[in-house]
């Protein structure tokens, strides 16, 4: 007979699912053994031998599944901890570095160590006890490394340099916080628990980007945050360097740019709408000495920057340093707002001419592959109207502006491909015709990569709605002034690079994963920092880590790592401890809230009068739910067993109707939505227009809502909220309408509205209260009308509108 074991192997030689799922290896153990020993079977007895040893390669694979991945982000991909073993570093201890490594590797360690405990560590040149070991394997990948802590001592095995470099910051996660202090540690055990690590990641770019051009940050700061990457394995930092508020990188060749365009005559304070500026002239740049020494810093941490010089749009500096670049020929002015501006390049070959020229001096400065162009939320209006642009579009035979914009983009792609670079840009480079040798940087959703990837170009997945690190993290109330959204940590974490509309081939042009920080309303290193961690950890895990999610056990790890930069000096947020709010019917039909939070060992303490939340507070018992039958507001916070306050304090108002935590039926299911469950439009909290946090979005499509009371009832009125922001593509529905049934399938209209075109471009929260006089009903319908697509004039316009809908009630 023949007998074939399904064992599928991975890189490493370990069957995929020894490490993802603990019952399909009990599953597997059985059938193994009902092969071996079921009666009248004919297995010789040099299989069942084989059999046996492979169910004793799952015993052993089932006693690793589930092992924590101690304190290390990103999550390692093989794990095995040491029960009963720890090494101690010592001023005794040795460092034993392997021929062919380079010896700039024992620095990681000294240099911490002589900063906690003010010792460091001799080179021995032979292998024995009591040492860190840092020895040649060519077996293992470019950035993989293995790790492994006795009793004995500590073993990092690589094939390159960045291989070492990474066991090393894993290494670094294990020992105890305090050795990053920059305080003088006398007294401290530099113990490392037990451990084998073998680990390699899932993609070769994982990256961060800073912009600096809405406000501009020193290079102290940008190599504090190079530091803090290199420990987390992001090896690309995205530098966007060039702006409508601001010009930062000095070109010999055009002095004007930075003379001219890095300085504003004043900055927008507060959000977009209100309309008020600081009167205060901002600038700031990099010279190119300063621009070499961040590029070589970052070297030696293995992480390779990509400057941006955004073309054709965004580039309100540059015409006004140098007006003949633009199509009217000026006179232009930094914008000292944010937004989008109409005025961009025009297709000139004086225009093609200076960004050769800068690109050429960008690329002297920059020795990275890739060379980032941007080519987002560049609109046509100058274009349209310029004679120009017109005629060059009628010489190369282009049909419309969006092809003209894929000219400008083929000119630019050429000229870099024969400098031996490649250009990557954003997903509006799809519009006209993607150029040849691009790479896309997908931020407007996901879609963008996936239409590039099946395009078989190379894909940065970066969609706003996953890793845009300017949105809020929390309640905007409790949060620093941030651009709107909202993006918890554990929204960033559940976040996959690779969709499943993607073929495996496909797949393959998935690069990695990036997070942007958009610094409109960021000014401060202090505001930076907290808007990035902990939310860089989860990109740093989402590139990294090729493992199952688990999301829990992940927040464990990033409370360690963020009591580890709080002692690097950096300003990391805690919202993800928050207490967040369920609403639902218990058994009883009552309406019930729930309190929750990631934190297991943490005690939740709550009031109910709108009074502050103190260690004295009432204690919260996750397994009840707190009944609520009239308005009410219910603050809560998390505390640790001996009363410190972890979290900051929420606060939810809880408006209850006749039909607060009923569940309902969408005639299709939301794109995005916060809460989990059935209930969130009928959960009794108002989605307000601070932020998208509570509301369900619906894309591309219309709302349709339908709820069922039980019984035939009287109704007069119902309430509904919408929110509206344009700018993140969310639109007020043209038309709003009421139906009700007796019987679920004859509904009559009994309130209609229409709104029209959306008129109001902040971002707002409508809310609404249709009042149709007593009408007898037991099914009740709510609908709206999406606006379709964006408007002209909008820089994303053709694409689909949003609908974000929030708490319906009926009375």
């Amino acid at each position: 007979m023949s007998f074939i074991l399904p064992l599928k192997e991975t890189r490493w030689g370990i069957p995929f699912y020894l490490k993802t799922n603990r019952f399909y290896i009990v599953k597997k153990i059985l059938s193994l053994l009902t092969v071996a020993y079921k009666p009248k079977r004919g297995v010789s007895f040099r299989m069942k031998k084989i059999i046996m040893k492979y169910i004793l390669v799952l015993l052993l694979s089932l006693v690793g599944v589930g092992l924590q991945a101690q304190n290390i982000i990103p999550k390692p991909e093989i794990v095995q901890n040491k029960a009963g073993q720890e090494f101690v570093i010592k001023e005794s201890t040795t460092i034993f570095v392997d021929k062919g490594v380079d010896n700039e590797i024992s620095n990681e360690i000294n240099n911490l160590l002589k900063r906690s405990k003010r010792i460091s560590l001799k080179n021995s040149s032979t292998i024995s006890n009591n040492q860190i070991s840092f020895l040649k394997d060519l077996t293992l990948p470019t950035e993989g490394y293995s790790l492994d802590v006795s009793n004995n001592g500590i073993k990092i095995k690589a094939s390159t340099s960045v291989g070492f470099f990474y066991g090393v910051q894993s290494l670094l996660q294990l020992l105890p916080a305090e050795a990053f202090s920059y305080s003088p540690q006398p007294d401290l055990k530099l113990s490392v628990t037990g451990v084998f690590v073998k680990d390699m990641p899932r993609f070769g770019y994982r990256g961060v980007m800073i912009d600096v051009g809405r406000h501009f940050f020193s290079p102290t700061f940008i190599k504090k945050m190079i530091d803090v990457f290199a420990m987390y394995k992001i090896n690309t930092f995205h530098w966007h360097l060039t702006e409508d508020q601001g010009w930062r990188i000095e070109i010999k060749k055009y002095p004007k740019l930075t003379e001219v365009g890095s300085i504003r005559k004043e900055t927008a304070v507060g959000h977009y709408s209100e309309n008020k500026f600081d009167g205060k002239p901002y600038g700031g740049f990099y010279t190119q000495e300063e621009i070499k020494d961040v590029v070589a810093y970052a070297a030696k941490k293995h992480i390779t920057i990509i400057p941006e010089i955004e073309m054709p749009g965004h580039s309100m500096a540059a015409l006004t340093a140098y007006p003949e670049l633009g199509c009217t020929g000026g006179p232009y002015e930094l914008r000292t707002t944010w937004g989008v501006e109409d005025h961009i390049y025009c297709p000139t070959e004086t225009t093609f001419k200076f960004l050769e020229d800068v690109l050429t001096e960008v690329m002297e400065l920059f020795p990275s592959k890739y060379i980032h162009i941007g080519g987002d939320e560049a609109p046509k209006i100058t274009w349209e109207n310029s004679q120009f642009c017109q005629d060059l579009m009628k010489k190369e035979g282009l049909k419309d502006e969006h092809e003209l914009q894929s000219y400008f983009i083929k000119r630019i792609d050429k000229f870099v491909t024969s400098k031996g670079r490649r250009i990557i840009g954003w997903d509006e480079i799809l519009e006209g015709g993607l150029s040849p040798n691009a790479t896309v940087m997908s931020w407007r959703g996901e879609e963008g990569g996936i239409e590039a990837a099946k395009m078989k170009h190379d894909v940065i997945m970066t969609p706003n709605s996953y890793v845009y690190l300017d949105y809020y993290q929390g309640e905007p109330t409790l949060e620093p002034l941030a651009i709107g959204g909202f993006l918890p940590l554990e929204k960033v974490y559940s976040f996959n690079p690779i969709s499943s509309k993607l073929t495996k081939d496909e797949a393959k042009h998935i690069l990695g994963v990036q997070g942007n920080l958009w610094t409109e309303y960021i000014s401060t290193p202090e505001h930076a920092e907290y808007m990035l961690f902990p939310r860089v950890f989860a990109i740093a895990e989402l590139g990294w880590s090729s493992g199952s999610k688990d999301y829990p056990e992940f927040t464990k790890r990033v409370f360690q790592n963020t009591h580890l930069l709080s002692l690097l000096g950096v300003n990391s947020s805690d919202s993800y401890l928050n207490v967040s709010f369920t609403t639902s019917k218990n058994n009883l039909g009552q309406t019930v809230v729930g309190l929750n939070s990631i934190k297991e060992d943490g005690v939740i303490r709550y009031t109910l009068d709108g009074t502050n939340v103190t260690p004295s507070s009432i204690v919260y018992n996750v397994t009840d739910k707190i009944p609520v039958n009239k308005n009410i507001t219910i603050k809560a916070a998390l505390f640790s067993s001996d009363g410190k306050l972890l979290s900051k304090v929420t606060s939810k108002a809880f408006e209850i109707s006749k039909t607060t935590g009923f569940k309902y039926i969408l005639a299709s299911e939301p794109d995005k939505q916060k809460e989990k469950g059935k209930f969130i439009l009928t959960d009794g909290q108002k989605g307000d227009g601070n932020s998208q946090d509570l509301w369900s979005g619906f894309y591309g499509k219309d709302f349709d809502w339908t709820l069922d009371l039980g019984t035939t009832l009287s109704v007069s009125s119902v309430a509904v909220g919408f929110l509206g922001d344009y700018k993140s593509w969310i639109q007020t529905p043209s038309k709003v309408e009421i139906l009700m049934s007796t019987d679920g399938i004859n509904f009559k209209s009994v309130k209609l509205k229409d709104f029209g075109k959306m008129t109001d471009l902040s971002q707002h929260a409508l809310h609404l209260n249709l009042d149709f006089g007593k009408t007898n009903a037991r099914f009740i319908k709510v609908t709206a009308k999406n606006q379709g697509l964006l408007p002209e004039g909008h820089p994303s316009a053709g694409n689909p509108s949003w609908i974000f809908v929030d708490e319906i009630s009926v009375n």
